[in-house]
This record gives C-alpha cells, sequence and structure tokens, in this order.
C-alpha cells in the first residue's frame, strides 16, 4: 500500500471515528442518528452500507474563479481517478452535496445548516472569505470538518488545533494567503530598504476570486503585518471613493510628495 492509499484510508477511519463519537467543542453534545458512516444493508454481502456525505459549498454563478460548474466536475474526476487506481475502498460511496452560498455568508449560513440536517460528514467550501468565516465559526459546534481552497484573509492562517481557536476544525488548502502575499512585498521593501509606502487599492476589485470586497481584504492583511514592522510609514488609499477623472488631483493629495520621493 503506498503512501497516498494510506493517508486516504487513515483519513477515512477518522472520519468513521469522528462520526460514532461526535468530536465538538460543545459541553452538551448534538445527538443525531444519522451521522453513522456505515449501516446494516442486507443486500450486501458483508451486510454492510457506507457512505460519506460530503457538503460542496460554493456559489452556482460560473463569474468566481471557484464555483459549482467548475468544481463538481473536478471532484468526479478526482473519485474516477482515485477509484482507478484503487485509493478508495469498493465500499465506500462517496455522496456530494452540493449548495449554492452565492458568496454570501447568509447564505452559506443556511447552506450550512441544511446540509447538517442532511447529516453531512464534511463541508468542501465555502471558498469566499465571509463565507468561510461564518461557516468556519460554526463547523466547531456542528463536530464536521471544513476543507477549503479560499480563507485569504490572514485570520484564516492564524492557528487552529484547539476548542479555543477561532476557526478550529477549518483547513486551508490554498497554496498562497493574504498573508504569504504581504510577507513577500515586505520582504522586497527591505531589500531595497524602502521605509514608506501608500496602498492604492479598489476595496471591490478582483471579486471573482473573493467575492465582495476581495482587495479591501487583501489590503486588511497587508496593512496588519506592515504595522508590525516599525520601521515602515504607510498609508491607504481606496481609489473608488472618487471619480476616475479626480485621479490626477487624489494623487496629488494623497501621496503629493509625502509618498512620492525616497
Amino acid at each position: 500500500m503506498d503512501s497516498r492509499k494510506i493517508v486516504i484510508v487513515l483519513t477515512i477511519l477518522w472520519l468513521i471515528h469522528r462520526t460514532e463519537g461526535q468530536i465538538t467543542c460543545r459541553e452538551v453534545q448534538l445527538h443525531r442518528d444519522c451521522t453513522t458512516l456505515c449501516s446494516n444493508d442486507t443486500s450486501r454481502d458483508d451486510g454492510t452500507s457506507c457512505e460519506l456525505r460530503i457538503a460542496v459549498l460554493l456559489p452556482a454563478d460560473p463569474k468566481y474563479d471557484i464555483s459549482l460548474p467548475k468544481v463538481l466536475p473536478v471532484l468526479e474526476l478526482a473519485e474516477y481517478e482515485a477509484r482507478s487506481r484503487d485509493l478508495l475502498p469498493r465500499w465506500l460511496r462517496l455522496n456530494l452535496l452540493a449548495r449554492d452560498d452565492s458568496c454570501d455568508a447568509t447564505y452559506a449560513q443556511i447552506g450550512a445548516i441544511d446540509s447538517f440536517s442532511d447529516c453531512v460528514h464534511l463541508f468542501l467550501g465555502p471558498a469566499c472569505d465571509y463565507c468561510v468565516a461564518v461557516v468556519g465559526r460554526m463547523v466547531k459546534f456542528l463536530g464536521t470538518p471544513l476543507i477549503t481552497t479560499g480563507g485569504f484573509t490572514f485570520d484564516f492562517t492564524e492557528k487552529k488545533t484547539e476548542c479555543k481557536d477561532e476557526y478550529f476544525m477549518t483547513t486551508r488548502i490554498g497554496n498562497v494567503a493574504s498573508r504569504d502575499i504581504a510577507k513577500f512585498f515586505i520582504a522586497i521593501m527591505d531589500r531595497y530598504e524602502w521605509r514608506k509606502v501608500h496602498l492604492v487599492y479598489a476595496a471591490s476589485g478582483q471579486s471573482q476570486i473573493n467575492g465582495k470586497h476581495t482587495c479591501h481584504l487583501m489590503m486588511k492583511s497587508m496593512v496588519e503585518f506592515i504595522k508590525k514592522e516599525h520601521n515602515i510609514t504607510f498609508a491607504a488609499f481606496d481609489v473608488e471613493t472618487t471619480t476616475l477623472s479626480d485621479y490626477p488631483e487624489a494623487l496629488k493629495d494623497h501621496i503629493g510628495t509625502s509618498y512620492g520621493g525616497e
């Protein structure tokens, strides 16, 4: 058995243990009869039937980089490939339950509650930061882990190993977070000994990546790490607060000689 198969089997065994024991951060555990991964099935030779129910919480609108129309086919291909390599046990059925969160925190919360009612064992998504925030705070009380490629803001890169941690049971698997971009930016400033920076951005820019306020959240992370550098002076300007025709004057007011020099 190769290392990938070992990891997958161990993950499945952990899910079986978790769903039987209902590990949550609640003092009084929620009782649900439907969370068992395997049940008796007289139609099978071994008398058991195992189904892993996975809620896929993503926007249905394909304008988003991470959306149901783009992700579901990939998940189906991944399952097909895993089974063709005998990485998934034949006795385990994967049931993907798609939920449209519209990249909106309210709909994401409703989708998570509905999915919990459908006895899911795992959440894939959300991806938009506001959605990850609301569902990520819930899952540690539901006892259902969350895996996301989103969660770019620095808050989601903090420690998540204990119940007291805000996003316990939330796991990021994305390659890059806003924290990494901020550290890269600061490293460039240190390399060239730059000590002043004015962050000019459009708060709602790049919404296809992370929903509304994508660039605002990126700048929030940037500022959080710049503040830790006591030798850097910074300011910020949201270009959406002015009109295109006023850009030249706005740049004079916000940058001028204060940030235009060395």
